[in-house]
This record gives C-alpha cells, sequence and structure tokens, in this order.
C-alpha cells in the first residue's frame, strides 16, 4: 500500500522538489499552496496555511480518499528582510501567522487524523537561522526558533500516540523564496548592503533537491531523527555548544553583516 504524504507550499522551492522527489519514488502526494499548479504529478489543493477551515477540510478529503495520512510536511513560508523598525506591523504579524502559528494549527489538526489511525510522521521545515539568530531576518529567525521548540516539544507530546515529530534546518538554499522576501528599502545603506549579501549567499546556495533527499530520508525513516540540518552555517553548530553567545552572535555578523 503506498503511503500518503501532504506537503504544504508544495507548488515552488523545497516543497515542490520534495513533492516531486516523492512521487518519482512512489509515495501518493497531496500539495497545499496558495497557488493552483494543475500539471503537476501529484494531487494539488488550493489551501491558505493561514485558513484553518481550508485546511481542516483538505485534509479531511485525504483521509476520507485515502484512508489515512501517513506523513504531514509544514514546508509553507516566507521571509522579511531588513530591520525590523521598518517593517510594518501587518507583515510581521503574516510572517508569524504563516512561518510559526500556522505549524502549531496543522500539527493539531493532522495530529488527531494520526491518533485516530494509530500513527504517523510530522516533519517541519525549520531552518539554521533558529540556531544563529540571522542580521536583518529577525522575525524570520524568531519564527524558526519557535518553529525549533514547537517541533521538540510536540515530539514529545505525541510520542504515546506513535507519531514521530521531526525537522529540517537548511542553510542557504536557491529558491524563489529569495525573491519573494519582502523588503523595504532603508535609509541606512548598510542594511540594504547586508540585505543583498544574503540574498547573494543565497541564489548560489544548494539546490532544493539537497534538502529534498534529506526530508525524503526521514519519511522512510522507521524512527525518524528529530533534527537534521543540511548545508552552510552547519559547522556552526558544533561551535554553539563551547562558544559564548557574544561571539557566536560575532561571528554570525561578520558572515553577513
Amino acid at each position: 500500500m503506498k503511503k500518503v504524504v501532504v506537503i504544504t507550499g508544495a507548488s515552488s522551492g523545497i516543497g515542490l522538489a520534495t513533492a516531486k522527489m516523492l512521487t518519482a519514488q512512489g509515495f501518493t502526494v497531496y500539495g497545499l499552496s496558495r497557488t493552483e499548479k494543475p500539471d503537476l504529478q501529484f494531487k494539488t489543493y488550493v489551501a491558505d496555511v493561514n485558513d484553518s477551515q481550508r485546511v481542516s477540510e483538505v485534509l479531511n478529503e485525504i483521509y476520507k480518499t485515502e484512508g489515512r495520512i501517513d506523513v504531514f510536511v509544514n514546508n509553507a513560508g516566507f521571509g522579511i528582510g531588513g530591520e525590523v523598525i521598518d517593517h510594518s506591523p501587518e507583515a510581521i504579524r503574516a510572517l508569524f501567522s504563516t512561518d510559526l502559528a500556522s505549524y502549531a494549527v496543522n500539527i493539531n489538526l493532522v495530529g488527531n487524523i494520526m491518533r485516530k489511525q494509530g500513527g504517523g510522521k510530522i516533519i517541519n521545515l525549520c531552518s539554521l537561522g533558529a540556531l544563529f539568530p540571522l542580521p536583518y531576518q529577525a522575525c524570520y529567525s524568531a519564527a524558526k526558533a519557535g518553529v525549533d521548540v514547537l517541533t521538540r516539544t510536540v515530539r514529545t507530546e505525541l510520542k504515546p500516540y506513535k507519531i514521530y515529530v521531526s525537522e529540517v534546518l537548511p542553510g542557504d538554499v536557491k529558491t524563489g523564496f529569495t525573491d519573494a522576501r519582502i523588503k523595504n528599502k532603508s535609509k541606512n545603506e548598510k542594511v540594504n548592503q547586508s540585505v543583498c549579501k544574503f540574498e547573494k549567499y543565497e541564489r548560489g546556495g544548494m539546490s532544493p533537491d539537497v534538502v529534498a533527499k534529506k526530508i525524503t530520508k526521514l519519511v522512510k525513516a522507521k524512527k525518524p531523527k528529530v533534527r537534521v540540518s543540511v548545508g552552510s552555517l552547519k559547522l556552526l553548530i558544533g561551535l554553539q555548544k563551547i562558544l559564548p553567545i557574544k561571539v557566536l552572535d560575532w561571528l554570525i555578523s561578520k558572515i553577513y553583516c
């Protein structure tokens, strides 16, 4: 019997690469995204992750059709670049709603389905920015730090129901995420230069297929790890255990500022 995988934000980037890879390997894949993609090899639903009623309807429809949901991948998200004091309050709220709150709500919705069926896997797309706060990406880093804590705590909560919760922390990835980032031109040219610098790193980053392979490995694992990191900044994880926060923040500022 084919395993059923549901992926949010499956119309582009890491979500699309993962959906294609799992489909090619024989999984039954459903994608959720705000834009319709009719020519894909997997079934897609138009659903905004901030619309919990719509997401619930889609999950229940998939469950009714397939009889189960084996894996759910929380992937949808966007970024804001620049100084926090230049962001609009609406943009800040929208980011935390999409990049963090929707993850918790989706876990609530699919977790109840998985508990009823006797188990499953939930994989959250996090970021190395959760461990190493990125200058001029404060809201994104904070939201992903929340995803890290959410993953670890919910993993403990759902373990009795045989539901495994994991997270993938990519570094710089070459996707449309970069061009979709909300940016406000700063009066401080140093800020604008820094934003251009980290976007240059992203455009020269790894293929989303590299991240998709890590996600696929978690999907197939009998007992998946709680955390998998991928790509740039990965070496800093070891230093995190021995260096003071002040030194780590200085190192990150030297890379990105």
